[in-house]
């Protein structure tokens, strides 16, 4: 009866969702749907299982190079990159009727999908399957999300196009959502850099930068003001990128007793805030 029952299924090309074949169609006339959909565009870094039923010899393991081809029995090389799954069954079958056989049924399965790459300050750091559309927002939220001292307005994305590499830098607030990522992206999101805060403040020293950090916000940082701090004469001492020193006068009481906060500064990696002592 289980023959029966068998020659029945194969003769009818009937899909089997169960146990007996793994989920997926019987003469594999589409992609496995417990991996991927049939919307699923192949990338560059992906390993598929391509197959002939009834042709065991014809089940190979092959990859995507990273200019988007494979190499298969009879086919040779064939560029498959961005290819549905049954857009890229269709171009292989079409091959093989053309000068091996009668009616081929091809199938193929994404065994491993390619991989992105994410260092810096995240909480997990390493690679990532690059499974459908994954966008830079999606890759911070699968390394764990962010260090506290992340720099998300600064993150660097480095892909490979052709034999050339292309440096992009994303701001994650503004462009996080809609940068998508490819095959084999390297994600650097640098940690931010320090100011130093220095003088009459009760914990002097170095602080780690943060967006949109101030420099009301440092000196609350540092501990806020001695009692012999002169409040109103504050400095920020700058570094250009020419290597000329800007300084900068910020009366930090006058800007807390009046609530006036146009007279604050936003700070920069690197500035130094000084608070000299009152002689009055």
């Amino acid at each position: 009866m289980l023959r029966l029952f068998l020659l029945i299924i194969f003769s009818a090309g009937i899909f089997i969702p169960g146990p007996f074949f793994g989920g997926r169609e019987v003469f594999g006339q589409a992609i496995a749907l417990d991996e991927a959909d049939s919307s699923y565009r192949i990338k560059a870094g992906d390993t598929l299982e391509v197959a002939v039923y009834g042709e065991s010899d014809l089940t190979k393991t092959v990859k995507v190079s990273e200019e988007g081809k494979i190499i298969y029995p009879f086919v040779g090389e064939i560029e498959i990159v961005n290819m549905t799954i049954r857009e890229a069954i269709n171009k292989i079958e079409a091959i093989l009727k053309k000068d091996y056989f009668v009616n081929p049924q091809v199938s193929i399965f994404v065994k491993e999908y390619s991989k992105f790459f994410i260092v810096g300050a995240v909480k997990g750091e390493g690679r990532y399957e690059l499974k459908g559309t994954v966008t830079l927002l999606d890759a911070v939220a699968l390394a764990g999300g962010a260090e506290p001292d992340a720099n998300l307005s600064n993150i660097k994305v480095i892909r490979k196009i052709g034999k050339e590499e292309k440096q992009y830098t994303i701001d994650f607030y503004t462009q996080g959502k809609d940068f998508i990522l490819e095959s084999l992206d390297r994600i650097i999101v640098a940690k931010y850099g320090a100011i130093s805060v220095l003088g009459q403040v009760r914990k002097p020293g170095n602080y780690t930068f943060t967006k949109n950090l101030s420099v009301v916000d440092a000196i609350a940082l540092a501990g806020g003001f001695t009692d012999i701090a002169s409040q109103n004469a504050v400095k920020v001492i700058r570094e250009t990128k020419e290597g000329k020193k800007e300084i900068f006068n910020v009366p930090v009481a006058n800007i807390l007793q009046t609530g006036d906060k146009r007279r604050d500064i936003i700070l920069k990696e690197g500035d130094i805030i000084s608070v000299p002592e009152s002689f009055f």
